[in-house]
C-alpha cells in the first residue's frame, strides 16, 4: 500500500531522509538521484549530456560511424539510444555502459537532433543538447586542442627552459587530439603528471599533453583522428593551477626530437575556430 506523507515546511525528501535513517536505510536514500530539473528515484534514466569522442567535428558534432558517449543518470540501464532519421527515429544498442554513461555509434542516416535514450521498461529521456551530425568531409585536419574557454599562461622557454607552452583552463575542460597520429606514450610521471604524447600522421612531429586529470583514455599505438578525446585539463604532477602543457617536437619526443615553440601552432589552431 502506498502513501504520501506531509510535513509543513518540509521537503518531502528530507522527512524522507529522516525516516530512513531512523530505520537504518540511510544509505538506500542516498543513493537516490537528483536528475537534471528536479529529484529523481534511483534507477530513473536521466541524460545530462551527449558529446562526441571518435570521429568528430567539434565536441557535439559527429558525423555517421563516430562514437558518442551519453552521460547522466542509471546510464547502465539504456537499453537503446535514438537518433532522428529521415524516415523516422533510429534506434541503435550502446556499445557500453556505465551507471554515468553509455557509448554508442551513429548510425547512417541520422540527423541532427537531440538523442534520447530508453530503458527497458520504455522510459525516456532527452539530451538537452544538441549533436550535430555532418558529413565525414568536415572532420577537421587540425584543431585546439582546450575544447573550452582558456587563456594562455606561460610560453617556451619563460626564462626557466619551459619546453612548452601552458593553456589555462578549468579542471575537467576536454582535451583532444590537435593533429591525426598514433598514441606513443601514455603514462604518469612526477612532474608531467598524467601525460599522453602523440606521433603526427605524415609529420615527423610529436605533441605531448601533460598534467592530465586522470590517465588518458587511450592506449598506446592507438590511432587518433584530430579532434578525438585523450582526455581533461588537470594539475596532476609539478603543476599549480588547472592548465594543459602543451609541446611539440621535431622528431621524437624525448628520444633525439627538438622541442620547439608550440605557440604559433595553437594561436593559429585557436584562431581557426573563432
Amino acid at each position: 500500500m502506498g502513501f504520501v506523507l506531509r510535513v509543513a515546511g518540509v521537503r518531502p525528501l528530507a522527512v524522507l531522509a529522516a525516516m530512513a535513517a531512523a530505520m537504518g536505510l540511510g544509505s538506500a536514500v542516498a543513493s537516490a538521484a537528483v536528475a537534471p530539473g528536479g529529484v529523481g528515484a534511483a534507477g530513473t534514466i536521466a541524460v545530462a549530456d551527449v558529446t562526441c569522442v571518435v570521429r568528430c567535428v567539434g565536441t557535439r558534432k559527429a558525423t555517421p560511424g563516430a562514437k558518442v558517449r551519453v552521460r547522466g543518470l542509471a546510464m547502465d540501464q539504456v537499453s537503446s539510444i535514438v537518433f532522428r532519421g529521415s524516415d523516422g527515429p533510429i534506434q541503435v544498442p550502446p556499445l557500453s555502459a556505465s551507471e554515468a554513461a553509455a557509448t554508442a555509434r551513429v548510425p547512417q542516416g541520422a540527423l541532427s537532433s537531440r538523442p534520447y535514450v530508453l530503458d527497458s521498461a520504455g522510459t525516456k529521456s532527452t539530451s538537452p543538447h544538441k549533436l550535430q551530425i555532418l558529413p565525414s568531409s568536415a572532420i577537421p585536419t587540425a584543431v585546439f586542442p582546450v575544447r573550452g574557454p582558456h587563456s594562455y599562461w606561460d610560453g617556451f622557454g619563460a626564462g626557466r627552459g619551459h619546453q612548452g607552452a601552458d593553456v589555462g583552463a578549468g579542471c575537467g575542460t576536454p582535451l583532444v587530439a590537435a593533429l591525426p597520429g598514433k598514441v606513443r606514450n601514455r603514462a604518469y610521471q612526477s612532474a608531467a603528471g598524467n601525460y599522453v604524447v602523440i606521433d603526427v600522421e605524415g609529420l615527423d612531429v610529436d605533441i605531448a599533453y601533460m598534467h592530465l586529470s586522470a590517465p588518458a583514455p587511450v592506449r598506446v599505438g592507438q590511432t587518433l583522428l584530430a579532434g578525438q578525446m585523450v582526455g581533461h585539463v588537470g594539475e596532476t604532477g609539478r603543476a599549480t593551477g588547472c592548465h594543459l602543457h602543451f609541446e611539440y617536437w621535431l622528431g621524437s619526443w624525448w628520444a633525439g626530437g627538438t622541442p620547439v615553440d608550440p605557440m604559433p601552432y595553437l594561436r593559429e589552431w585557436d584562431r581557426g575556430e573563432r
